[in-house]
C-alpha cells in the first residue's frame, strides 16, 4: 500500500509557495537586466517624480533612439543637464526655440528647469520592470536593515524550498519486497518502520533540492547584477508608445522646415495678446505685419506639436492680417503656405495678394481660398482666370497644411504634404507692380465657387511666401515635421 503522511502537506505547501516567490525574484531580475545584452539600457528608479504609476526601486529599460527622433509624448533617459554624471528619465514635452527639448515628470507641475539637446538622449523608456531594484536603491542609500531582512527572506524561501524532497510523498512502496519476499507486504511495526524509513532516506536517498542551489544562484546573480544598472530620476509610463512618427522627416519641427526654405517673410502668430496691432516677421526681413483691430483671438494651440508658440483664431467677420507693402512687381515664381483649422461652411480667403492693406483690393490674385463645402483653391489671372482645386473638404476641425507654387512648371496645389492638384499649363499670374500679402480677408468677387465669406474663421499658424517654387520634397518635409 502507499504511505501516505498527512503531516507533509503544510510542508508540501510551504515548499511550493517558497519555489514561487524565488522563481517570480528570478524571473524579474533577469527581465530587468537581460535587456543590456542587446544593447537596451535597464536603470533604478531612485525618485518619485512619477508617483503613483512609477515607484522608488522599478527598473525601467530603454531601447535606443538611433537616428530617429522621438516623439513627443515619449520618455526620454538623458543626462541630467543639472547633476553632471546622473541620469534623468522624464517625459519630452516640447521643443524650445533653441532646438533643445523640454522635459517633465508627470508628477511635477512645471517642466524640467534645464532643456537639452538632442545628444544627451541615451534612449526611449520602453518597458518598465516593478521593484525588481529595490536592493539596489537600499545598498546606495545604505538603508541597511531593508536589505538585510531583504536578504534573510530570501535566504528563508531558499531554505524552505530546498526541503521539498526530504519532506515531501515518498515513492509508493506496493512493489517493494518486506524482509520475507512478500511485496506489498507492510513492516511489523509501523511507526517504527517510519522512523527507519526516514533515518534511510536521509541517510542514502536525500540529495538537494533542484531550488535549493540553483535558484539561490540564479536570484543573487540577477539581483546582483542590477547592482550595476545605473539610477535614474525618473518619470516613467508602461504604457509608452514605442513607435515614432518622425521615422522618415527632414527635420524635427516646422520652424526648421520653413527656415530652411528661406521664406520671403514669414508670420509665425505668437502674438500672446489679443489686442496688439503687429505680426512679427520671424522670417529675419524685418517685414512686420498688421492685424485688423479686432477680430481675432491670440493664444490658441499651434498647429505643430514639437514647435514652441502659439496659434491665431480668426472670428470670420472682422478679423485679418496684411505684410507691408511689397514695392517690386510681384514674381511669376513664388509659393504661399499656410497652416489651419477650421469647421466653417462659409469659406473664406485664406493667403493672397491685393492691392489694399486694409479694406477690400480691387486688384487680387495669387490666393488661396476655401469655398462654402471646405474645398481648397488655388488661383491666379494671367489675362483669364485659372484655378485648380482639391478634390477633398478640409474643414473637419483638424490642422492642415496647404501650399501652393506657381513657376515654369506651372500651378501646383499640395495639402497635408500630397501634391492635389496642378495645371503645367499655366506658368504666370497677373501683373501687380506692387501690393500686399492678405490673410484671413479679401476680395474673391468672381471667383470660382468663390465663398460666401470674404474673412475666413479659423485657427492659422506659419503663413509663409516665398519667392521661389518650393519643390514637393520641400513642402512633404514641412508637413512631416508638423505632425
Amino acid at each position: 500500500m502507499t504511505d501516505v503522511r498527512v503531516w507533509t502537506w503544510p510542508w508540501l505547501i510551504a515548499t511550493t509557495l517558497s519555489k514561487a516567490v524565488i522563481a517570480v525574484v528570478i524571473c524579474l531580475g533577469l527581465w530587468g537586466a537581460l535587456p543590456a545584452v542587446v544593447g537596451w539600457q535597464p536603470t533604478t528608479v531612485s525618485s518619485g517624480s512619477m508617483l503613483p504609476r512609477l515607484h522608488v526601486g522599478d527598473v525601467a529599460v530603454s531601447r535606443p533612439v538611433g537616428a530617429t527622433p522621438p516623439p513627443v509624448g515619449s520618455v526620454l533617459l538623458f543626462d541630467d543637464p543639472d547633476h553632471p554624471g546622473r541620469l534623468r528619465l522624464h517625459r519630452f514635452v516640447r521643443v524650445d526655440d533653441d532646438g533643445r527639448l523640454v522635459t517633465r515628470g508627470d508628477a511635477n507641475a512645471n517642466d524640467d528647469s534645464s532643456p537639452v539637446p538632442l545628444s544627451a538622449v541615451r534612449g526611449i523608456g520602453t518597458l518598465r520592470v516593478p521593484w525588481v531594484g529595490l536592493p539596489v536603491v537600499w545598498v546606495r542609500e545604505r538603508a541597511w536593515l531593508p536589505l538585510a531582512l531583504g536578504v534573510l527572506a530570501l535566504t528563508a524561501l531558499t531554505a524552505i524550498a530546498a526541503q521539498s524532497r526530504r519532506f515531501g510523498f515518498p515513492e509508493s512502496e506496493s512493489d517493494e519486497p518486506d524482509d520475507e519476499g512478500r511485496p506489498g507486504a507492510a513492516p511489523e511495526s509501523p511507526v517504527a518502520g517510519t522512523a527507519q524509513q526516514l533515518g534511510h532516506e536521509a541517510s542514502t536517498t536525500q540529495r538537494p533540492a533542484p531550488m535549493s542551489g540553483a535558484a539561490s544562484a540564479l536570484a543573487v546573480a540577477a539581483l546582483s547584477g542590477l547592482v550595476l544598472v545605473p539610477a535614474a530620476d525618473a518619470a516613467f509610463s508602461d504604457t509608452t508608445a514605442t513607435t515614432s512618427s518622425l521615422a522618415a522627416a527632414t527635420y524635427f519641427r516646422c520652424a526648421k522646415g520653413v527656415t530652411a526654405a528661406v521664406p520671403y517673410f514669414w508670420y509665425r502668430m505668437d502674438e500672446t495678446s489679443s489686442t496688439t496691432t503687429t505680426a512679427a516677421d520671424s522670417s529675419g526681413g524685418g517685414r512686420t505685419g498688421v492685424f485688423g483691430q479686432a477680430g481675432k483671438t491670440a493664444g490658441a494651440t499651434l498647429a505643430c506639436a514639437r514647435d514652441s508658440g502659439r496659434a491665431i483664431t480668426f472670428n470670420g467677420s472682422s478679423g485679418y492680417l496684411s505684410s507691408p507693402l511689397i514695392d517690386t512687381p510681384v514674381p511669376n515664381t513664388f509659393t504661399v503656405g499656410i497652416w489651419f483649422k477650421t469647421t466653417t461652411t462659409r469659406g473664406g480667403k485664406l493667403i493672397g495678394f491685393g492691392n489694399s492693406r486694409t479694406g477690400v483690393s480691387s486688384t487680387f490674385d495669387r490666393h488661396l481660398y476655401m469655398t462654402n463645402a471646405g474645398k481648397i483653391i488655388f488661383g491666379v489671372q494671367p489675362s483669364t482666370m485659372k484655378t485648380i482645386t482639391s478634390p477633398k473638404a478640409y474643414n473637419d476641425g483638424a490642422w492642415h497644411h496647404t501650399v501652393a507654387t506657381l513657376s515654369s512648371g506651372g500651378m501646383k496645389l499640395y495639402v497635408d504634404g500630397d501634391l492635389v492638384a496642378s495645371d503645367t499649363s499655366v506658368t504666370t499670374g497677373r501683373s501687380i507692380t506692387s501690393g500686399y500679402v492678405r490673410i484671413a480677408y479679401d476680395n474673391l468677387d468672381g471667383w470660382n465657387s468663390a465663398p460666401t465669406s470674404r474673412y475666413f474663421a479659423g485657427t492659422l499658424d506659419d503663413a509663409a511666401v516665398y519667392m521661389t517654387a518650393l519643390s514637393a520634397n520641400q513642402v512633404d518635409a514641412q508637413y512631416e515635421s508638423g505632425i
